[in-house]
């Protein structure tokens, strides 16, 4: 079988220099890994930039499905699905249409919610009209609405009083052009990782840690989030009671078929003082990077390498789409 793999250089090169420094030998060692992987299976492999006319570069190139690895902020991350949709070709991961709606924080909380899956209240606010549109006690978290990668999220994004609400909305519509005001759970923070279609399988959980000496707020900031070891540094398989464990993976696969997600995603949870787990993220195209992404730390819990995941996500997008 043909895979192309698609890419976006600039983000990918952001991602790699992170992992390996920016003076590394190869250009794109985690591409090149999974290239050799999927070879190592027997398969052609090809790698387009995502850039430019897509469509005629994958008319060239013509791959049986593509392996999708274009990872951009916000709402363009449709775009590679969108096209590929409209061009009848297979491929890897979510739906354009899931993409959308997982990026959209407030349409997937009402997605989410009508399925009764628990998530935090929330209100949305515009540029045009900053007013929120429905009132929460506070603390509240006030985030971008459409950006992923902890975008825009700082400690001032906590907030804790009427005062100091409009600034706290500012800065997020600075960002972007709509904001999600959302209830503050206090707890542990999750994330779980799914692949599957069919059947899932649920990879392990893991916890992030916060710094003991920081005051509350505990939140996952894009400060936090750029620092390359904090994967390995400060997220470990938490210390969970059997029910417990199993309440949490029944309401993330809740979450994942709630949203159409295929073959592979990854959910957030806050984990509150009664054992609630209330879904904070739906993410449609998890990273699968070594040293880097919550997905490869989760694969090498399993006593598994990022490759393993590329594989795993490639053999259920072949089984889903008939090829």
């Amino acid at each position: 079988m043909k895979v192309a793999i698609i890419y976006h250089p600039a983000r990918m090169r952001a991602t790699e220099d992170k992992i390996h420094g920016s003076h590394r030998k190869i250009l794109y060692p985690n591409l090149n890994r999974f290239r050799k992987a999927f070879e190592r299976a027997h398969h052609k492999v090809t790698s387009i930039d995502g850039r430019g006319n897509l469509s005629a570069k994958i008319r060239r190139a013509k791959p049986d499905i593509v392996f999708n690895l274009y990872s951009v902020p916000g709402k363009a991350q449709a775009y590679v699905p969108a096209l590929l949709e409209k061009i009848g070709m297979p491929y890897t991961g979510c739906s354009a249409l899931c993409h959308f709606l997982a990026m959209h924080k407030g349409l997937a909380g009402k997605v989410l919610r009508y399925d009764k899956i628990p998530v935090p209240p929330f209100a949305m606010v515009s540029r045009r009209e900053r007013k929120p549109s429905r009132r929460l006690e506070f603390p509240v978290l006030v985030k971008p609405c459409s950006l992923g990668a902890s975008e825009g999220i700082s400690e001032q994004s906590f907030v804790e009083s009427a005062e100091e609400l409009p600034e706290a909305i500012n800065n997020a519509l600075a960002k972007d052009q709509e904001a999600v005001i959302t209830s503050y759970i206090p707890g542990r923070e999750l994330t779980v990782g799914i692949i599957g279609n069919k059947k899932l399988q649920i990879l392990p959980i893991l916890e992030k840690h916060f710094d003991a000496k920081s005051s509350p707020p505990r939140i996952f900031t894009e400060k936090l989030k750029k620092r390359a070891d904090h994967w390995h540094a400060n997220v470990t398989v938490p210390k969970m009671a059997a029910l417990q464990e199993a309440t949490v993976k029944k309401v993330v696969a809740r979450a994942y078929r709630s949203m159409k997600c295929t073959d592979c995603a990854r959910v957030d949870i806050r984990l509150d003082n009664q054992g609630i787990p209330w879904v904070i993220e739906v993410n449609a195209l998890p990273g699968i990077f070594p040293k880097f992404s919550p997905m490869a730390k989760m694969a090498e819990e399993m006593g598994k390498k990022a490759e393993y995941l590329a594989m795993r996500i490639l053999e259920e997008a072949v089984e889903r789409t008939g090829l």
